[in-house]
């Protein structure tokens, strides 16, 4: 049996993450975050999960209008995990980490590979929970993104039953987008800003920290393909 989700009520909870600009300028070599970002881009390009992943996570320290770059961070740790070796486990909670942080400010592409993440593994509510979120947002409506099939989407929302869907769909209902907590770049992150060197072991950088405060209003957004 199908079941299916109230739009208005979620898309009004979610009418804040879909009104930030997204038209910002592409990546132009500057400072901060934006560099560090788009040297993940490159390395991303080149094949170089781990160094992407570790520029990823330096522009994730700069805040709320950096979802994309949460985002990258936890499919690139994802990526990681999934490759094995002494470290997968303490990648795959990093990457679950910084999808989850950027799926709760809204940020559709992270709550899309969350749903597809908990259905790989067999959690059907967290996966029904983040489909909901997903099918719902505002910005993913507006830009007319599709992350996800109708037959997949449909797989998820068939694999918990009525009550345990209704109880989902309560949750989401009351879902309040989370501001994108501010970090504290550091040395590690000065040197990814800097230029290119070889990839550390996780171990040897900061495992990422869970907010501590509120970052500003103003919210600045980087060359994006979302």
């Amino acid at each position: 049996m199908r079941y299916s989700l109230p739009v208005l009520a979620l898309a009004l909870g979610l009418a804040a993450c879909g009104s930030t600009n997204d038209q910002a300028p592409a990546f132009r070599g500057g400072a901060g975050g934006d560099a560090a970002y788009g040297r993940g881009l490159q390395a991303l390009d080149d094949g170089n999960i781990g160094q992407a992943n570790e520029y990823f996570a330096c522009a994730a320290q700069f805040g709320g209008g950096y979802e994309v770059a949460w985002y990258y961070a936890g499919t690139t740790a994802l990526d990681l995990a999934e490759a094995g070796g002494p470290e997968a486990e303490a990648y795959r909670e990093e990457g679950v980490y910084y999808l989850t942080t950027s799926g709760n400010a809204g940020w559709g592409a992270s709550q899309a590979a969350l749903a597809r993440y908990y259905h790989d593994r067999g959690n059907a509510q967290e996966a029904v929970y983040w489909t909901m979120l997903y099918t719902n947002n505002v910005r993913e409506m507006s830009l007319g993104l599709t992350r996800m099939g109708t037959g997949l989407i449909a797989d998820i929302r068939d694999s918990v039953p009525a009550e345990t869907f209704a109880e989902i769909q309560n949750r989401a209902v009351h879902f309040i987008p989370e501001a994108i907590p501010v970090g504290r770049p550091g040395e590690e992150c000065n040197a990814a800003i800097q230029g290119n060197r070889e990839t550390r072991s996780r171990r040897q950088r900061p495992a990422p920290q869970p907010p501590t405060s509120q970052p500003g209003s103003q919210r600045r957004q980087p060359g994006s393909p979302y």
